[in-house]
This record gives structure tokens, C-alpha cells and sequence, in this order.
């Protein structure tokens, strides 16, 4: 019998809900797959893990394919801090100019261009680029760097504009934006591992609630970040997934259907526990 697979991404936000699995405070009889979002996003749809923190994105363009689990979410509440856009221009002439798109996020590259596109109404010329690898630079107007890196990335004086795409969406839609969701690849025969993974999930995410400033102190040095620094970054998630947090997932989708990258807003289709 296979054993159950989570996916965890590698970037501080994640860390909270599944902290307790991490250090060890709860039992956990599955297996543990790290990866980047666009990496878990790839494997989640594969089948070759079961259940994964993942791109919202990744829900609406492959509708009926998950279930979601609910009360978990990677949600920024105004500011995210680790989801930047510097510029050589104000962000409302960057029409027709090149902007640069880290490969590491499909949500956050579907952010901007509803940014971009929608609530400022330009049409930018888009490249991708492997963040922490490439350096565009040269070649571009604007880059978008997200997770950890962007985090902690120092002003560049040749990019003197420098945007949080989490305060803009806010200040765009007075709503939340979710930037991931713990999605099931569903399998009738792991009903009764999932039960015990979202138990584990729910009691997970509530010791790494209730410890975040210890955990700050405990794991800067893991992600390289300053703990006071990373205290703050966690205290701007939600990491729930109520009505504020659905109106904000449900406005990201209208917006994305409205600049072509899906269909239409998808159901919101829930696993449910038993």
C-alpha cells in the first residue's frame, strides 16, 4: 500500500501550519515532499503527492480535478512582504514595457497581470525568468520576485519603485488574497489516511499558531531570515479559510477569468472529513 504524500513548500510562509510536523511535536506517519509552489503544483497534479499546500491558481485552471481542504489557507491579510515588484518606472507606465516573471509562482505571476492589466489598465510585454538564477535585470522594466529571496532582497538603486503586490490587491479590493490552498488529489482508498492527516493538519497549524515568536527565534537561521523580521511576516497571514478569505479567493478568480487565464470563478468544492 502506498504511503500518503504532503507537500510542503520550502518558503517561510508555509511553515507555521505545518510546523509541528516539521519539529517533530506530532505524529506523523506520512511523507513529507518539499518542494517550490510551481514544483508541488506539478506533482500534486501527477498524483505523485496526494495532498499539498498549492497555487489558488492551480484549483481554478484544473477544475473538478481537487477537493479542498477546509480552514487551511496561505492568505495575506494586507501586505505579504515576500511578494515584490521593483521598478525603473512607477508601476502605472510600465505599459508596453518588458516585465519579468519569476518561474517560481504561478498565483503571484497571475496577481500582477490582473494588477497590471485590470486595475491599471496597460499591456506590459511579459518574460520568465529562474529567480536565484537568472538576473534580468538588464532586460527588463520591472522584475517580480517572490518567497524568501524577496523577503530579504536590498533595494536596488536601479529599481528605485519597489511594490507589495499583497498591498495593492488590498487597496485595489478591500479583500484578503489567498495565495494557496491545501488541495487533494482525490483517491477513495486514502479516505481514512486523510482523516488522520487533517486531524494531524488542524492540530499542526494550531501549535504553530500559538508559538509563532518561538518559532521565529528557532528557525531564523533555517530561512535566513531575522526573527523579528520573520514574527512579523507570519503575523500578516491568515492562515484560515473563512468567508473573507473565500470573497477574496472568489474575486482573485473573477479577475483571472476576466484577463483569459481560466474559464469562469470554479466551485469551491470541499473535502469533507468521514
Amino acid at each position: 500500500m502506498n504511503m500518503l504524500k504532503l507537500g510542503h513548500i520550502v518558503y517561510s510562509n508555509c511553515f507555521p501550519p505545518h510546523a509541528a510536523i516539521i519539529t517533530g511535536q506530532v505524529r506523523f506517519p506520512f511523507k513529507l515532499v518539499e518542494g517550490t509552489p510551481t514544483e508541488l503544483n506539478r506533482l500534486l497534479y501527477d498524483g505523485k503527492v496526494d495532498v499539498s499546500p498549492s497555487s489558488s491558481i492551480e484549483y481554478a485552471m484544473n477544475p473538478g480535478r481537487y477537493l479542498l481542504l477546509p480552514t487551511l489557507s496561505i492568505t495575506s491579510k494586507n501586505k505579504v512582504m515576500s511578494i515584490l515588484l521593483e521598478s525603473k518606472v512607477p508601476i502605472d507606465e510600465l505599459n508596453n514595457k518588458v516585465v519579468a516573471m519569476t518561474t517560481a509562482s504561478a498565483t503571484s505571476v497571475v496577481l500582477l497581470r490582473i494588477l497590471l492589466e485590470v486595475r491599471y489598465d496597460m499591456n506590459p510585454g511579459y518574460t520568465q525568468y529562474e529567480q536565484g538564477v537568472d538576473d534580468p535585470s538588464e532586460q527588463a522594466d520591472a522584475m517580480l520576485t517572490i518567497g524568501d529571496l524577496a523577503l530579504t532582497k536590498m533595494p536596488q538603486p536601479e529599481f528605485p519603485h519597489r511594490y507589495d503586490l499583497g498591498e495593492l490587491w488590498h487597496e485595489f479590493t478591500g479583500l484578503p488574497f489567498v495565495f494557496a490552498l491545501w488541495h487533494v488529489n482525490y483517491k477513495k482508498n486514502v479516505e481514512r489516511d486523510l482523516d488522520m492527516l487533517y486531524d494531524i493538519l488542524v492540530a499542526s497549524k494550531a501549535y504553530g499558531i500559538s508559538h509563532l515568536r518561538d518559532l521565529a527565534r528557532s528557525e531564523a537561521e533555517r530561512f535566513n531570515v531575522p526573527a523579528e523580521l520573520l514574527l512579523s511576516y507570519w503575523n500578516s497571514f491568515s492562515y484560515g479559510l473563512g468567508r473573507e478569505e473565500q470573497k477574496g479567493l472568489r474575486a482573485f478568480y473573477g479577475y483571472a477569468a476576466e484577463i483569459g487565464v481560466i474559464e469562469k470563478i470554479p466551485e469551491l468544492r470541499f473535502w469533507t472529513k468521514g
